[in-house]
């Protein structure tokens, strides 16, 4: 006698167990609903494709740890690239310090110098 698995639930039963003790026509009722499905055991099939099977993904391992060791390389040299960055943008803040520091004591003399120019 076959078994049937509940996909759904139906009175008691919940997904995934075994129903028993309906009668025949309620099993075909629910299996035409699609709501109980017949367990089938599953086979592992052991084919002459499995050595294939195993050298494409071997070969999809290397090419995955290839680009791995790319995409690694290229975040190397992005981290140095942005620290780079950063001690310039560092240095970049300092002469803009200086620049300001710098720009209002010349524009203090310019206006004493100008200021100076129109009393003659």
């Amino acid at each position: 006698m076959p078994k049937y698995i509940a996909r759904q639930s139906i009175g008691h039963f919940r997904p995934g167990s075994e129903i028993k003790g309906l009668d025949a026509n309620r099993i075909q009722a629910l299996l035409a609903s699609g709501a109980i499905e017949e367990y089938t055991e599953s086979k592992q099939e052991q084919s002459s494709d499995s050595s294939n099977q195993l050298q494409q993904l071997a070969a999809e391992i290397a090419d995955l740890k290839v680009d791995n060791q790319k995409l690694s390389d290229e975040k190397l040299k992005a981290d140095a690239e942005i620290a780079d960055l950063k001690a310039l943008v560092v240095k970049l803040e300092k002469e803009l310090t200086t620049a300001t520091a710098a720009a209002p004591a010349k524009g203090a003399k310019a206006a004493s110098d100008k200021g100076a120019t129109e009393t003659k």
